[in-house]
């Protein structure tokens, strides 16, 4: 796709997904606990939101991707990880320090690694210039 809006739309959603999977694991096994929204009220915030923030991470990374190190897939991954870095760990520590939770934080920075993670490498497969 040359398109970054498109591109990152479809990886939205697939990180999504993977997003909503991740963290289930992550409720089951102990890691944070779910909150007190309906199931099928995350899931469906979960894909609207990642299909409209995907779309504009993708439109961020034709911009930059000259700029960005590699090539195809680990380009992408490189880009995910980065937004990983800066919007949820960021975020995350930004919420514990302030909030002093540390539930929305862990949560945020393990589903985060995983979407993100999955994110840029669908993008970096998707996006052709």
């Amino acid at each position: 796709m040359k398109n970054g809006l498109y591109a990152g739309a479809v990886a939205g959603i697939i990180a999504g997904i993977v997003g909503i999977i991740f963290g289930a694991i992550g409720i089951a096994i102990g890691l944070f606990q779910a909150g007190s929204v309906p199931m099928a009220n995350l899931v469906a915030a979960m894909i609207v939101l990642t299909i409209i923030f995907g779309a504009i991470w993708g439109a961020i990374y034709s911009k930059f991707y000259d700029s960005i190190p590699g090539v195809g897939t680990m380009k992408g991954l490189y880009f995910g990880l980065l937004l990983w870095l800066i919007k949820d760990v960021m975020g995350g520590l930004y919420i514990a320090f302030t909030n002093g939770n540390i539930n929305i934080p862990v949560g945020l920075i393990w589903i985060g690694i995983f979407t993100q993670a999955v994110f840029g490498s669908v993008l970096g497969k998707l996006y052709k210039k």
